[in-house]
């Protein structure tokens, strides 16, 4: 009886063990190591200039419309790092300052031919879920988009990725697990709405690719 009682014990204990050490596998998303950006089409950090790490990076792949400009969101992304050059004279970034920054990646298009309106980079904005806004991306860090850009659709000569880099001032990237982009609709010659204000989520916590 004593002998099936230990037994007993000592299987018990094994199991306790074999929990605790699945747990200590298991790592949450905040305490994930940060991964230098070694390659970067934008040139974030790549070309000599500093070093980039990326927090977090959700693979989206939407498409959404706002009268005749289609959004394609392909992904976003929390990247914290520092350029050795100083651009403080022009972008107000100094040298080896640590940067927070969202990043989106998105194409853009048109779904028909017009003449007369305008869209550009100003018309996308940020709000983080701590209420930190963003009225624009960096223009340093993002890529540029413009009406003239957009108005031939056939050929998709235009659809190619862009990057928009929201600098964060209040909030660091490890506090923030979604963020909203918005992005206003292009107007008319009189300054009239062209379509509705788009506002995509995105949850850094619901993918584990990073």
């Amino acid at each position: 009886m004593r002998f099936l009682i230990t037994l007993f014990l000592l299987s018990f204990l094994v199991a306790v063990s074999g929990c605790s050490n699945g747990e200590s596998t298991h790592q949450p998303d905040q305490e994930r190591e940060p991964i230098l950006i070694k390659e970067n089409q934008f040139g974030l950090g790549t070309e000599g200039g500093g070093k980039f790490y990326r927090y977090k990076k959700i693979e989206v792949d939407g498409t959404y419309e706002t009268g005749p400009v289609v959004v394609h969101l392909e992904s976003a992304e929390l990247v914290r790092g520092s350029f050795n050059e100083d651009h403080s004279e022009v972008y107000n970034i100094k040298a080896n300052e640590t940067l927070e920054m969202i990043n989106f990646h998105v194409k853009f298009e048109l779904n028909s031919k017009i003449d007369n309106f305008t869209f550009n980079e100003k018309y996308l904005h940020l709000v983080t879920e701590n209420d930190e806004k963003v009225e624009k991306p960096n223009e340093l860090l993002s890529s540029v988009v413009h009406e003239s850009f957009l108005k031939s659709p056939e050929d998709n000569s235009e659809r190619f990725l862009r990057q928009f880099s929201f600098r964060l001032e209040e909030n660091n990237v490890e506090e923030i697990k979604k963020a909203t982009l918005i992005i206003d609709p292009s107007v008319d010659n009189s300054g009239d709405p062209l379509g509705e204000k788009l506002e995509i989520e995105v949850d850094f916590f619901k993918s584990e690719d990073q």
